[in-house]
C-alpha cells in the first residue's frame, strides 16, 4: 500500500522495540531439536519470525501461550510425511537453519519460498552440509530444496566467507545427527546460536585466537603481533550433545533500534532504546555513529538468557563522511541501507565497498539505495561492489520504491522525515517482515 511518509520538525524520545529477530528465528527452530519445552519471552510479531514458528509446528512442536510468553513443547523427534513440501515464505534464515536441522535428521523435505527468497543463493549451505555427508539437490544454486537427511560423521570445516547462518546450519546439523562438529571463522559473525545452544544446555565450547607478541623475522630486536593460527575464532560441538530446554528471554533488535538511532543522527536530536540488545557482533552500527560524530551512550549493561542488553542513547552531532569496508561492512550488513541514508545527508562523500552481498537480499539493495538516493537528488554512485554517496545538507522528497523490501522500505522513511517537500513510498506492506510496528515507532520520536 502506498504510503505517504511524514516530515518532523524535531527527534527525542525513550522507548523499546520488539525482540531481536535473529534470536527468534533460533530460539523457534532450536524447539524442534530440544527435550524439553522452551520458553520464549518477548517473541516479536514479524512475518519473519511467525514462520519459523509454523515451521516448528510442522514439525510436531506445541506452542502455547502463557501470559505472554510462548512455551514450545518438543516432539520426541522432529516428523514429516516424506517429501513434505515447507514453506520458508520469505525468510532466509528460517530456510538456511531448516536445512541444517533436517540435513541431521532423518527425514526427506522440499524447502521452497516466495519469490524472493527463491532468488536467494543455497549453494553456501548446500556445499558444507553435503560435504557433511547429507543429500541436498538445491535448483540451479536456489530453492526449491530437496534434503534428505541421516547419521552424519565428524565434521570439521572452516567458513569461506562470513556467514553466520552456514555456521548455524552446520551446528543444527550436528546436534540433530549427534556428530561433533568444529567450526573456524576468519571472520567473527553473529553468535546467537552458540550463546542459545549453551544456555540451552549443549556441550559447545568457542576459543577466540589472539595476536601474540612474536619476534620481528626481519629484525631480532624487534617485536610485533601476530595471529598464531589462521583464523580467528574456532566454535566446537561435542558428539552427542543436547539441547536440554529453558527460558530465552529476546532482548530489543538492534538493526530496528539502528533506523531511530539514525533519524537522532541526522537531526541532532536524541533517541534512546531500552532493553536493547548489546551483543558485540552486532554494535557495529553504534561504533560507526561515534566515529562520524554521534554520541552514543550505553547504561545498565547486563546479561540475560545469556545475551547483553542494556540501554542506548545516541545524540546527533556534526557528521563527517567515512569510507567503510571488510570487516565492518560485514558486522552491520543489514544495516548498510540506513547508514547509506545518514551518508545522503552528511558533508563529504561517504564510500562503501565489499558489499557484493547486498545483491541478493530481499532485493538488490544496492541498486535500490542508489535509485532512492537518485530520485532525491543526492548523487549517488553505484560501484561493483558497493556505493560512493556525496552527501548534502538537504535532499529533496521524491517518490520512492521499496523494492519488496522491508529493510529499503524502513531505510527511507527516515530519509524522508528531513527532505525538503513531500515523499511517498510505494508499497510499504514489507516492513511485516521484520517490524509490524514501525511507523509507530516513528511516531513516538517525531515532533
Amino acid at each position: 500500500m502506498r504510503r505517504e511518509l511524514v516530515n518532523a520538525k524535531r527527534i527525542s524520545g525513550c522507548l523499546q522495540v520488539p525482540g531481536d529477530k535473529s534470536i527468534a528465528h533460533r530460539a523457534a527452530l532450536m524447539s524442534m531439536l530440544a527435550r524439553e519445552p522452551i520458553t520464549i519471552r518477548n517473541f516479536p510479531d514479524a512475518a519473519d519470525c511467525r514462520v519459523s514458528l509454523s515451521v516448528a509446528e510442522q514439525f510436531g512442536v506445541r506452542v502455547d501461550l502463557r501470559g505472554g510468553d510462548l512455551v514450545l513443547t518438543p516432539p520426541i523427534r522432529p516428523h514429516v510425511q516424506p517429501d513434505t513440501i515447507i514453506d520458508c515464505g520469505n525468510s532466509g534464515t528460517t530456510a538456511r537453519l531448516l536445512a541444517g536441522i533436517a540435513a541431521g535428521s532423518e527425514l526427506s523435505v522440499i524447502l521452497s519460498g516466495d519469490e524472493s527468497l527463491s532468488l536467494r543463493p543455497m549453494t553456501r549451505i548446500v556445499d558444507p552440509l553435503t560435504a557433511m555427508g547429507a543429500e541436498l539437490f538445491d535448483t540451479d544454486g536456489h530453492m526449491p530444496l530437496r534434503i534428505r537427511g541421516g547419521n552424519l560423521p565428524p565434521f570439521e570445516y572452516r567458513l569461506p566467507v562470513a556467514s553466520a547462518q552456514v555456521k548455524s546450519a552446520l551446528l543444527l546439523a550436528a546436534v540433530a545427527a549427534g556428530c561433533p562438529v568444529t567450526i573456524r571463522e576468519e571472520t567473527t559473525t553473529r553468535d546467537h546460536t552458540e550463546i542459545m545452544l549453551r544456555e540451552l544446555g549443549a556441550a559447545i565450547t568457542v576459543r577466540d585466537v589472539k595476536p601474540v607478541l612474536v619476534e620481528d623475522s626481519r629484525d631480532s630486536r624487534k617485536r610485533r603481533m601476530s595471529m598464531p593460527e589462521d583464523f580467528r575464532r574456532e566454535i566446537t560441538l561435542a558428539s552427542g550433545t543436547a539441547i536440554k530446554g529453558g527460558l530465552i528471554d529476546i532482548p530489543g533488535d538492534i538493526s530496528t533500534a539502528s533506523y531511530l538511532f539514525a533519524a537522532a543522527a541526522i537531526s541532532g536530536g536524541s533517541v534512546t532504546v531500552e532493553n536493547l540488545g548489546l551483543n558485540l557482533t552486532r554494535t557495529a552500527f553504534l561504533d560507526h555513529l561515534r566515529q562520524i560524530g554521534c554520541s552514543v551512550e550505553i547504561r545498565d549493561k547486563h546479561t540475560v538468557s545469556g545475551e547483553l542488553r542494556g540501554s542506548a542513547t545516541v545524540t546527533g552531532g556534526e557528521l563527517k563522511a567515512r569510507r567503510i569496508a571488510g570487516e565492518t561492512v560485514a558486522s552491520m550488513i543489514d544495516e548498510i541501507p540506513v547508514l547509506a541514508v545518514i551518508a545522503a545527508y552528511t558533508p563529504g562523500t561517504t564510500l562503501i565497498r565489499d558489499a557484493s552481498e547486498l545483491k541478493v537480499k530481499e532485493s538488490d539493495r544496492l541498486q535500490a539505495i542508489a535509485d532512492n538516493l537518485n530520485a532525491m537528488d543526492v548523487k549517488c554512485g553505484l560501484l561493483e561492489d558497493g556505493l560512493a554517496i556525496e552527501g548534502r545538507e538537504e535532499i529533496n522528497g521524491a517518490d520512492l520504491k521499496s523494492y519488496g523490501d522491508h529493510r529499503i522500505v524502513m531505510a527511507f522513511s527516515i530519509a524522508a522525515l528531513f527532505a525538503v517537500g513531500p515523499s511517498a513510498i510505494d508499497d510499504d506492506t514489507s516492513v511485516s517482515v521484520s517490524c509490524p510496528n514501525f511507523f509507530e515507532l516513528i511516531n513516538q520520536i517525531t515532533q
